[in-house]
């Protein structure tokens, strides 16, 4: 996972999107070229644009949420926007907009957020797009890429308040907002064989760290060999012993360890909510203290020992522990490597292992302003919308193919001890 600079590393700077057609034209020849050559995206399965147009064609906003699996992702739904023939806006962390990314990413419509900062910019913005009506406006509500194609991570509530406060601008027009979960997988073509690639990847891991690669051994086994060793040496830097049980409890306990010690030193108590929620509740204690003019250097090295703690507990809670096992395919077992390969061999963006297929499936649009009467008070409306959101998008991904199942010699020792 890419540990992207904070507030106190990175200034924020807001840039006002506004599309330029000669770029958004030239834009094709780029992302086919991207698309092909660095994420190996070579063909297209997508179901569901019937679900857009005719809610663009009475003014209504679209607020299209796909979940987050891939580096390949804004891309994909580039495509998705030429196959519309409509730009579509992206609401973005602000760390990318650096160098030419300052001019091009805003004249193709993505604009900065930043996410752990109090600047209502972008917020704006993206509500005064929605209620506009004219162009589609993307969020990843998930926040961050977590390589877990076929398992959702908790949503964060933000893409639904900046659909809910549009909804209310658009009431006294008569018109809505509608959220479409868009659901996001890749899978590896018929003619790509990737197992050489991801049987060279877990012995570059191995080599990495001084372990003799199991050539021999499952895939799968030494995929959970490696991950036990990795979470080991971390329970001794912060526990100072392994913890029993399996992967996801070990995970789960060292996560909620450090997340306890920093709550209680920075905000006096533990907070009972997800594991994204609570770091970046910490993650903004921390930012503001380091504003504070007369921080004393043992201060700042406090506050930073946090913050990177606090993105090793987001990694961390990235390693669902049982997502190979409970179906061993090459698509989970890629995206597991290439977590490892960023986690690890410390890789900027980790690099598909065999041509692919995109497949993107559009659910039906839920109604935001129906969502708000019917809540009573609109402030409530927006975690039962979340979690509505979050249990359609996840049916969308579980209808789409699971993907190439591993040999059966490559996962028969490990299916056995699971």
């Amino acid at each position: 996972m890419k540990n992207l600079p904070l507030g106190h590393e990175m200034p924020y700077q807001f840039f006002e999107p506004k599309l330029d057609p000669f770029l958004m034209w030239a834009g094709r020849f780029y992302l086919d070229s991207v698309l092909q050559k660095r994420y190996r995206v070579e063909e297209f399965h997508i179901e569901g644009l019937e679900h857009i147009a005719p809610l663009l064609s009475r003014g209504d906003g679209v607020l299209l949420t796909p979940n987050h699996p891939d580096h390949a992702d804004c891309y994909v739904m580039y495509e998705l926007s030429r196959r519309l023939r409509l730009p579509f806006y992206y609401m973005a962390a602000y760390q990318i907009f650096t160098g030419k990314n300052r001019w091009v990413l805003p004249r193709i419509g993505v604009f900065p957020v930043d996410r752990e900062g109090a600047d209502l910019r972008a917020f704006k913005t993206g509500v005064n797009l929605l209620a506009d009506g004219k162009n589609p406006l993307v969020i990843f509500p998930e926040g961050e890429i977590y390589h877990l194609a076929d398992r959702l991570t908790p949503l964060r509530e933000g893409a639904i308040a900046v659909a809910a406060s549009a909804a209310k601008k658009r009431r006294e027009a008569g018109k809505t907002v509608w959220v479409v979960p868009v659901a996001l997988k890749y899978r590896f073509l018929g003619h790509a064989d990737p197992l050489p690639a991801l049987e060279q990847s877990m012995a570059t891991l191995e080599t990495r760290f001084t372990w003799w690669p199991e050539h021999g051994q499952p895939l799968v086994d030494r995929i959970y060999r490696f991950a036990e060793g990795m979470l080991g040496l971390k329970e001794f830097e912060y526990i100072g012993t392994c913890q029993a049980g399996g992967l996801k409890e070990r995970i789960a306990g060292l996560t909620g360890t450090i997340l306890d010690r920093i709550e209680q030193r920075r905000a006096g108590k533990n907070r009972a909510d997800t594991v994204p929620v609570r770091v970046k509740e910490l993650r903004r204690i921390c930012l503001e203290k380091l504003a504070e003019p007369q921080l004393t250097p043992e201060e700042r090295r406090a506050l930073d020992r946090d913050l990177h703690d606090l993105f090793m507990v987001v990694q961390s809670f990235s390693y669902p522990g049982d997502y190979v096992r409970e179906c061993p395919t090459m698509e989970r077992v890629a995206e597991t490597l290439m977590k490892f390969e960023e986690d690890f061999l410390g890789a900027d963006e980790s690099l598909p292992h065999g041509a692919r297929r995109a497949c993107i499936r559009l659910g039906e649009p839920i109604d935001v302003s129906e969502r708000l009467a019917s809540a009573g008070k609109p402030r409530l409306a927006i975690p039962a919308l979340t979690a509505e959101l979050e249990e359609r998008l996840q049916a969308l991904l579980d209808d789409l193919p699971q993907g190439r199942p591993i040999p059966s010699e490559k996962v028969v020792a490990a299916m056995a001890t699971s």
